[in-house]
Parts: structure tokens; sequence; C-alpha cells
């Protein structure tokens, strides 16, 4: 890799954050490192003459018109993970999910990042704390699960950690219900924790909705013993207003990312604010670490 000191703090820290979120766009550059999305664009095309990363569009029969996304090259990958952990990096994961979601998927979660960046925070002691991409997440489930994120809010001294699987209209009602099952299985969150199923349409929505109700209507012992609170909404809802919009839940409750149950957050917390990369109290608010200093201590 190009000589790391001689690169700008901002590249250093979106490049670092990119081990642990695998893709990015210019727009949610802007937000994490740039401050504008025209310094965010130049400075991506600079990264990729360096061979620091490579942009490309990505497509799916959800999004045929595709997006432009940037990654980490092969190379400048295993330079990351050495600045990261030099000769002690992370045990690959072993369990049944290994395989990360497609780049679509993922910057549709990326765009959620950013909805909640741009919101935070709403006052000084109310905002996000806390965004585990998907590879990160999937390390505390030893990859047994993987989350396509995990959010932490704060308020005050609570907090609530919501748990993110989104659906862009691809999975079947029956994998999203197993989804669910398998999470109140492996009962490592911590107790407080919610699930939130994020979709593309009011009519999907209201569908797993109808589909989570019968489910747990067959089996009274459908959510296991964990009981982690399972929440619905819609995507473009989220992107509006993230911390206002209401959730539902299958028993009819309705709620918002601030009034979701709660765990309590050991410590202080910062609130993050953008561009959150350049804030050095914010170390570890977008890794596993963020999780560790909300009292999650995993498998």
């Amino acid at each position: 890799m190009l000589a790391w000191t001689a690169l700008p703090v901002r590249d250093q820290r979106l490049i670092t954050w990119l081990w642990a979120g695998d893709v990015v766009n210019a727009e949610l550059a802007a937000v994490l490192a740039y401050g504008n999305l025209r310094v965010a664009q130049r400075r991506l095309a600079r990264l990729v003459e360096y061979g620091i990363l490579r942009g490309f569009w990505a497509a799916n029969r959800q999004r045929p018109r595709g997006r432009y996304a940037y990654a980490l090259t092969k190379a400048a990958r295993k330079d990351v993970e050495f600045l990261l952990w030099e000769h002690n990096p992370p045990e690959p994961l072993t369990g049944q999910v290994q395989a990360p979601s497609p780049v679509i998927h993922q910057l549709a979660t990326h765009d959620l990042l950013a909805a909640f960046l741009r919101a935070s925070p709403l006052t000084d002691d109310i905002g996000l704390v806390g965004w585990v991409p998907e590879h990160a997440a999937a390390l505390r489930y030893d990859g047994a699960l993987r989350p396509d994120a995990i959010a932490i809010v704060r308020r005050g001294e609570l907090g609530t950690l919501l748990i993110i699987e989104r659906d862009l209209g691809s999975e079947r009602h029956e994998i999203l219900l197993d989804k669910l099952r398998r999470y109140n299985f492996i009962d490592v969150h911590p107790i407080g924790s919610n699930l939130g199923f994020i979709l593309d349409s009011r009519r999907r929505a209201g569908a797993l909705l109808v589909s989570l109700r019968a489910a747990a209507k067959r089996s009274a012992a459908w959510y296991g013993e964990s009981g982690i609170a399972c929440w619905v909404a819609v995507g473009a809802d989220l992107l509006d207003d993230p911390f206002g919009t209401l959730w539902r839940s299958p028993n009819g409750r309705e709620a918002s990312v601030l009034t979701m149950p709660t765990i309590a957050v050991p410590g202080p917390l910062p609130i993050l604010s953008v561009p959150p990369l350049l804030d050095d109290a914010a170390e570890g608010a977008f890794d596993d670490r963020a999780l560790t200093a909300a009292g999650w201590r995993g498998r």
C-alpha cells in the first residue's frame, strides 16, 4: 500500500472502516469522513488511482440500474488487516453463515447508517453511539448468524440495541421467520435487545407481521427463552426519520428506536455526529468494540 503516513487522516480512517464495512459509496463516504460529496468523490477516485480501492457498478434483479461502489483491493485488505492486528488477526468465521451479503444489499443497509448519522445527535445525551457492520457483527455470533448491522442508540444511561435484518424483497417469509427463531435460539445478546426487520414496502411489512403472528400462535415457545423483541418497519420511513419512525411488533405494539426495550449502557459512549470517523473519541464505534462497550460479551 502507498506509504500509510502519506495519506490524509480522513483517507486512513475510511480505509480502516472498510475492513468491517466492506463497501462504500460516495454519499456515505462524505457522511463518514469527508463532509462534502465532491470531496468524497475526488478522494475516492484518488484512492482508486493508488490501487487501494477498486470502483465498480453493482446491480441485481431488484436494482437493475445498479449503484456505484468502492471496496478495498485484495492487497490493500491484507495490508489493512496487518495495520489493525499485526500478527494476530481475528480467526476466520467457522459458523454456518460466512458469505457476505451482496453489494446492493450492503449499500441499502449503509443507507440507514447515513440516515442515522445525519439525524444524530438529537440532544446532548440522545443519539447514535454505535453501528456495527455485518462483518464485525458476525464475529459476535462466531458466524452462526450474520446480522446486516447492529445499531446502538443511547438515551442518557440507557440504550437501544437494535439488530438489523434488511430485506429488499428477495427473501421468503419462511426465511425471515427462521432468522427470528435462530436469534432466540442463540441467546448471546444482552437482555432487552431488539431485532428489527426492515422491508422495502408497506405491503411486505404488513404481510410479514401477519406471518409472525401466525407463527407465534402455532407455538408458544417459538420465540425462545431470550424473548428478543421483534419489530418491523419500512425502509423509506426510516431513511426519512430514523429516530421517529414507528416500528410495529407482531403483538400490535408500536415503538420508535427511542422507546423500544433498553439495555443499561455501562460508562459514557460518545454520541456520533457527521463526520464521525474524524472524532477521536468515537474510536471503536463502528466495529465489534462498540458491542463490548455496550456490555455485550458475545460468544
